[in-house]
């Protein structure tokens, strides 16, 4: 072989060569011992685990804490309610956990795109209309598959179902804004296909104990196709230490500095005259208009009103000086602040046509110098 240990020579290739011809080197290709291929999805074969989905920790933590104090209220007697360490799964293995027949309840986490459930065992069911109607929350009773639940079953736990929704949007709040939404029911689990088999699930547990024996679980099913947009967000935990502070003053500080080397467009406006179309068309170099002076002029950043001036000028130079501060108007709709809105000169603009020797001009030239007298300005 060559000195570079990469590329054969020719008399080392005529070898191999020859060897191939003569049977002395195999050259079909190794078949495996069984033979058996199995296919692989890209898509099915998620490889999220829950480390990548922390921030659920908190947010279940969350939802158990306001789920126990909302049903406190809505049944009137403690409720106690654990949390379950959530697990991340395909959906055919989550839908063989559920029990048959189950409150299996289809819903939208909108905007998050795709379907997931929230299921109410029977026990809790029982339990809460028992509770409901005075009871201590102890019925302990099993559902026929062929029974379903009665309208009054039902209508507790559309009160149930909007307890969980409400809860689990305050509990989303400061990681994403999410608005759960209900879609449709069912009572066999194996009705409610949402996915494929093979699609990755979190599933959140929460173990809900009331009275003496109603006892089951409310699990709380995200797909991971809808949460996947976010996975940044579910990263990390929410919780601020030390660290996160330091990071927060440090980038406040250096949004301070950018927003204070930010320009402003500043105009002073010392009036502002209205002319008809008419009058408009009619305005040609060397007329003149004139305007009674305003009792302020208005000064503008961006648009906004947000100061009054009095023009003059100093030291050979036009000038103005603050004389009044102004409030932001903010519009109550976008929370910005609007555009000016103050009151205008009310004076009309008189277009004079060019100066003639004389009645009209003499008065124009009066009226100017009157304005610039009362304003300060020596006239020119």
């Amino acid at each position: 072989m060559s000195k570079s240990g990469q590329v054969l020579s020719q008399d080392e290739v005529a070898a191999l060569v020859e060897a191939m011809q003569s049977g002395n080197v195999e050259t079909s290709a190794a078949t495996p011992a069984n033979g058996s291929v199995q296919a692989y999805s890209l898509v099915a074969n998620d490889t999220t685990s829950r480390s990548q989905l922390a921030a659920l920790e908190m947010i279940n933590d969350r939802f158990a804490r306001q789920l126990r104090g909302s049903l406190l209220t809505l049944l009137r007697q403690p409720v106690k309610v654990a949390v379950v360490p959530f697990d991340v799964m395909t959906f055919s293995s989550y839908m063989q956990t559920l029990p048959s027949p189950c409150n299996v309840n289809i819903v939208r986490y909108l905007p998050l795109r795709g379907y997931g459930l929230v299921t109410i065992e029977p026990a809790i069911v029982y339990g809460a209309v028992d509770s409901f109607f005075g009871g201590r929350g102890g019925a302990n009773l099993e559902l026929s598959p062929q029974r379903g639940f009665t309208p009054t079953e039902e209508r507790i736990i559309q009160l149930l179902l909007e307890t969980v929704f409400a809860d689990l949007k305050d509990a989303w709040a400061p990681v994403y804004s999410i608005d759960p939404e209900y879609v449709s029911r069912e009572i066999n689990p194996a009705f409610a296909q949402i996915g494929e088999d093979r699609e990755t699930v979190a599933v959140c547990r929460f173990e809900i104990e009331m009275g003496t024996s109603a006892r089951g679980q409310v699990t709380v099913m995200y797909p991971f196709s809808a949460i996947k947009p976010i996975r940044l967000l579910l990263r990390g935990r929410l919780q601020t230490g030390e660290r996160d502070e330091k990071m927060a003053v440090k980038w406040a500080n250096q949004l301070r500095e950018a927003v204070a080397d930010a320009e402003l467009e500043m105009v002073a406006r010392l009036a502002t005259l209205r002319v008809s179309a008419l009058q408009l068309a009619r305005i040609k170099p060397g007329d003149t208009l004139w305007f009674k002076p305003p009792p302020a002029v208005q000064v503008l950043v961006q648009s906004n009103h947000l100061f009054d001036a009095e023009y003059g000028s100093t030291e050979n130079n036009a000038a103005i000086r603050i004389d009044r501060v102004l409030d932001p108007v903010v519009d109550a709709h976008s929370g910005l602040a609007a555009g000016d809105t103050g009151a205008e000169s009310t004076s009309e603009g008189h277009p004079v046509s060019e100066a003639t020797p004389g009645g009209k001009d003499a008065k124009v030239k009066k009226a100017i110098a009157s304005s610039k007298k009362s304003l300060g300005v020596s006239a020119a």
